[in-house]
């Protein structure tokens, strides 16, 4: 059976053409190399060399935040002090005023209260005064009607006077 076809051949590739292909290879592989994967390397590089950046002004931005978070809550504690303070003071600034008022009120009704009972007493004493006066005046007028019906003796003096002071003891009670 001989065909006439050399299997030896076949089997075994032929040496210039195994060299070409090793050199056609080579030379594909260099331009890959200098051209596709040198290229995507330094574009892999400069993308990761961007995320890396990204992620670290993200934690710069993200420890600002923390940062601005603890300034701003220790701000609004020292706004709530100050509020509670000023809320405190107008307390007690309101009940000193309200106490001032209250004492003042109390000071003027008294003095009031004193002036009334000092005007009473004077006017009670000039009302004694009065009614001394006025019984006076009628034991005057009762003893000069008296005296013309009638003449004086000891004993009806007698009575006149004590009547007199009988009438100015009961005025000055």
């Amino acid at each position: 059976m001989d065909i006439g076809i050399d299997i030896s051949s076949q089997l075994f590739p032929n040496p210039f053409t195994m060299l070409y292909t090793l050199l056609v290879t080579a030379v594909l592989f260099f331009f890959v190399y200098k051209f596709l994967f040198n290229p995507a390397r330094e574009m892999m590089a400069k993308r990761a060399d961007y995320v890396q950046s990204k992620l670290d002004d993200a934690d710069k931005l993200n420890a600002e935040a923390h940062e601005n978070l603890k300034t701003s809550n220790m701000e609004i504690e020292k706004a709530q002090k100050l509020s509670h303070e000023i809320v405190e003071s107008a307390k007690k600034e309101a009940q000193d005023v309200r106490d001032s008022i209250v004492s003042d009120a109390k000071e003027k009704s008294d003095e009031i209260l004193r002036k009334a009972h000092d005007r009473i007493k004077k006017e009670e004493l000039e009302l004694k005064k009065d009614i001394s006066k006025e019984i006076v005046d009628v034991a005057l007028v009762a003893s000069e009607k008296l005296i013309t019906s009638k003449e004086l003796d000891k004993q009806d003096e007698l009575s006149i006077k004590k009547f007199v002071e009988e009438l100015s003891d009961e005025s000055d009670k």
